[in-house]
């Protein structure tokens, strides 16, 4: 029966193999690298030596150290499950707990600093940034908010995509720009302050309460 028909797996080839070998032992270079000298030190020839290859091969799938290491960031972010339990609150909190960990306690979080300044110079790294990273994670939370809309918890015409740059743009503020502290009170606070208009105080007031 020939290679491909219903019933048999496809036939992959001796040098398909080793191209899929490759592809996956540069990411996983990249995502050591990245771990052991962030994104400024990182270069292309260290991420061919440490896979295996030569830099002909890296350059024949990724363009530029920016577009590698989004690969690289997407392949190793844990996407945040969407929760199910019905509890609005309960749901925005376990999202945002995920982001938190991720951008405070992972080497891809840390990478988004350093990985800004090439993606404001460069369009495409960009929207490849946003449709790799950014759009999937989410759509997480766009899920569980159309889930309460349809619940009569929140309006049915709400603002879905500006309600998502309340939320996320105030922990990329941080990451990117003020260089405050990420920590699941934040996600808490933003929470109050998107579902119940609640001031948020700040974290001694928290602690003496």
């Amino acid at each position: 029966m020939p290679a491909g028909t219903e019933g048999q797996p496809p036939v992959t080839s001796p040098e398909r193999r080793r191209s899929i070998r490759s592809h996956q032992a540069i990411l996983a270079a990249t995502t050591q690298l990245l771990a052991e000298v962030g994104y400024t030190a990182l270069t292309i020839e260290g991420v061919a030596t440490r896979a295996g290859v030569g830099k002909a091969t890296v350059y024949r799938w990724w363009p530029s150290k920016g577009a590698l290491v989004i690969e690289a960031m997407r392949s190793a972010l844990d996407m945040i499950p969407v929760p199910e339990t019905g509890d609005l609150r309960r749901d925005l909190l376990a999202i945002g707990n995920g982001i938190v960990q991720t951008l405070a306690h992972t080497p891809a979080g840390a990478v988004i600093p350093a990985l800004a300044a090439d993606l404001m110079r460069d369009p495409e790294m960009a929207e490849q940034f946003r449709n790799q990273v950014i759009r999937p994670r989410t759509s997480a939370i766009t899920q569980v908010l159309r889930r309460a809309a349809d619940r009569g918890e929140l309006p049915s015409d709400l603002d879905i995509g500006l309600l998502l740059d309340v939320y996320a743009g105030a922990v990329f503020y941080r990451v990117l720009v003020s260089g405050e502290p990420v920590t699941d009170l934040l996600a808490e606070q933003l929470v109050d302050l998107l579902l119940d208009g609640k001031a948020p105080v700040k974290p001694s007031a928290v602690a003496e309460a």
